[in-house]
């Protein structure tokens, strides 16, 4: 299989600049533990526990540390209360803000940290400081906005009013520093995925087109700001090498804030997981699924449409296992990032399932199959081969179910190609020419009848290698059941009609010629 990974510098510069419009899906997100489920699931209701979902970034963290933090977030605002803080001019309440909740809180600093630290041993970086501001500034009701630049994180309040910094941490110590390799790599990514031209990339040069796209000083939202802790977590772990931990990290600071930057580290940390596996565990076609469905509009879609064949050729042709080869198609078919994808790999599901059925002489089965891929690529001449053999056969075997007129117009109306195949209008009259031979045999006339009428319209039409003695011979059966019968007239009716498509047939002229009065 022709993995993504091993074109690396693929991941890096295919995706594409429709993706500033693209929601781009998480797939299978992996959460580690209980509480961080439960917090970020409520986020799709409208709920949005800030202070839990700041602690969730640590797996060991449940509600009974969630209860510990908000009583030592009420300690906090009680001591506030304490030096009467809602009297205060504004500057001077963020100053007191600021000092108190330094004082009670930010004990040592670290470059890696996360919000659940502050509360147990007091240990914080910019991220964490400035999210222990934000819910003290919520609380008091101070408009604040937190910035963020390319290493650092800091706050400010009253940002309308007197601008007041709230700065925690050294600046030039933030959460992480691009090197010239990374930087080069995500400017020519920003390249082929035209969201730079290379007129601004000359003209600017790569420092500073880097620095304006990748996390250049903007302001972030409250949400935002959490997600850098799980953005900051998977940094550390993608430097550590551990791309499984880094890439879980990435989902859920792509979840909380879908960015460029981030699903650039996202598919990369994904696609360096995926070298060497062979797809024979579930876990590991998730891992390629959900790749694909971090891919804007068209990127990857032949690659993700080729892997599928693949699998199919794997697990279901080769060595078949059906039960895991529809989990499989499960997981591609949820990854499909638009109709043409999803019409792709359906199209090569039902093809090879309905392939499996015709080979194994189960054509109905077959047929249900190769219908529903008609539908998906009404165009395929491999397809169109298969069901052309599977309803010429059905058709040779009298294997068709209900009323063969029916059953041949709703072929026509299915795969309207047959109208003009002479070899499908053959196969028909053949097809008549059994039930017709059938029924007599039985002594169904009725039926018998019916056929007979449809026969000889397809045989006007056009007779192809229909012989006249084979038309003959047909209506000597219809005379042979009135014959059982005792129905001379009607015998002799028949016989006068099969004597017009096969003038020398003995037989018939031999019932032509009986007396009117023959008895039986």
């Amino acid at each position: 299989m022709q993995k993504p990974l091993l074109l690396l510098l693929l991941v890096f510069f295919s995706l594409y600049a429709q993706a500033q419009k693209d929601t781009l899906r998480i797939k299978n997100i992996s959460y580690s533990s209980g509480f961080e489920e439960k917090y970020f699931k409520a986020l799709d209701k409208g709920e949005q526990n800030k202070l839990a979902l700041l602690l969730a970034v640590n797996p060991f963290v449940t509600d009974k540390e969630l209860e510990s933090a908000g009583q030592s977030m009420q300690r906090l605002y009680a001591a506030l209360e304490l030096s009467k803080i809602r009297e205060k001019a504004l500057p001077k309440q963020v100053k007191l803000i600021f000092d108190v909740a330094h004082r009670q809180f930010l004990k040592k600093y670290e470059e890696v940290a996360s919000f659940d630290q502050i509360m147990k041993t007091g240990t914080y970086n910019c991220v964490s400081a400035t999210a222990l501001y934000a819910l003290v500034l919520e609380h008091y009701g101070i408009d604040y906005e937190v910035k963020q630049l390319p290493t650092h994180v800091y706050l400010v309040a009253d940002p309308k009013g007197s601008k007041i910094m709230m700065e925690t941490t050294n600046p030039l110590g933030g959460y992480f520093v691009p090197d010239p390799k990374f930087k080069k790599s995500y400017v020519e990514y920003l390249q082929k995925g035209k969201l730079v031209s290379e007129e601004e990339v000359r003209t600017k040069g790569v420092d500073a087109v880097f620095n304006e796209n990748f996390k250049a000083d903007k302001s972030i939202n409250f949400q935002q700001l959490v997600s850098l802790q799980y953005y900051n977590e998977g940094l550390k772990q993608y430097e550590d090498q551990a791309y499984e931990k880094s890439g879980k990290a990435f989902q859920k600071a792509y979840r909380l804030h879908p960015s460029h930057e981030t699903r650039y580290l996202l598919t990369s940390a994904l696609a360096l997981q995926m070298e060497g596996l062979n797809y024979d565990k579930m876990e590991q076609v998730d891992l390629l699924t959900s790749f694909y469905a971090m891919q804007p509009g068209d990127a990857y879609r032949d690659e993700f449409t080729n892997d599928f064949k693949v699998l199919t050729q794997k697990h279901l042709l080769d060595k078949p296992d059906t039960i895991f080869y529809n989990k499989v198609y499960a997981a591609f078919k949820s990854s499909a990032r638009d109709s043409v994808s999803y019409k792709d790999i359906a199209y090569v599901y039902n093809f090879h399932n309905g392939r499996v059925k015709a080979l194994n002489n189960h054509y109905e089965q077959a047929m249900a199959y190769f219908t529903k891929a008609y539908g998906f690529n009404p165009a395929s001449t491999e397809l169109t081969g298969m069901l052309k053999s599977v309803i010429y056969e059905q058709l040779n075997r009298n294997r068709f179910s209900g009323d063969l007129s029916k059953t041949l117009e709703n072929y026509q109306k299915s795969f309207p190609f047959l109208q003009s195949d002479p070899n499908y209008h053959h196969n028909s009259m053949l097809a008549y020419a059994r039930a017709i031979q059938n029924a007599f045999n039985a002594d169904s006339r009725t039926e018998g009848k019916k056929l007979l009428l449809s026969l000889e319209a397809l045989y006007k039409k056009d007779k192809g290698d229909f012989t006249e003695r084979m038309m003959g011979d047909l209506f000597l059966g219809a005379c042979q059941s009135y014959y059982r019968a005792k129905s001379a007239p009607t015998m002799k009716e028949f016989a006068k009609k099969g004597l017009a498509y096969d003038p020398r047939n003995e037989s018939l002229r031999l019932v032509v010629s009986m007396p009117a009065n023959t008895r039986f």
